[in-house]
């Protein structure tokens, strides 16, 4: 499966923020920053609630992986997405974060809401930011369910490396018989 985010989230030249396509409620990007994986994940989420997901990080022979999937969303994540379409109103602040680190981790959510796309960017946190009203509540959650996600695809996605790497082995061990 191969999709193009551009055609997801482009920049409004207007604003400066990224706009979602109509057809998506929620846009999330993972960047880990200067780490030894170099993690970079993008989840998109259509208003039917299917799901795409790129992947592109190094593994521990500082191979590119690249990968493009559609998934199952945590029932807990849809939760609170539809928590979220059914607020009469959603007031978020652009960017949370307790510093500013160059190359720092930084995540990246748009939310579509009554026709607006809700940008909102993650620096580094120290501690879990306190809500200051109901959407806010819902985020900080999504935030939490978000980051296990995030981990949970990463994982499942090097256990597949691990068994495709060792097919391979398999197979050439078999040709040399």
């Amino acid at each position: 499966m191969d999709f193009e985010v551009l055609n997801i989230r482009k920049i409004d030249s207007s604003t400066g923020n990224f706009k979602l396509h109509e057809d998506y409620i929620l846009s999330y990007d993972h960047f880990d920053g200067w780490s030894e994986r170099l993690l970079s994940l993008g989840i998109y989420i259509d208003i039917i609630f299917e799901c795409k997901v790129r992947l592109h990080f190094l593994d521990k022979n500082m191979a590119q992986i690249e990968k493009q999937f559609e998934c199952e969303i945590p029932s807990e994540i849809k939760t609170l997405i539809l928590g979220f379409i059914n607020l009469d109103q959603v007031v978020l602040k652009h960017y949370y974060a307790d510093m500013f680190l160059e190359d720092e981790t930084r995540q990246n959510y748009v939310i579509n809401h009554s026709g607006k796309s809700h940008n909102i960017t993650i620096g580094t946190l120290l501690k879990k930011p306190q809500p200051e009203n109901i959407p806010e509540e819902l985020f900080f959650n999504l935030i939490d369910l978000f980051k296990k996600w995030r981990e949970d695809i990463y994982q499942e996605c090097l256990k597949e490396l691990a068994l495709s790497n060792q097919i391979t082995i398999h197979e050439k061990r078999k040709r040399r018989k």
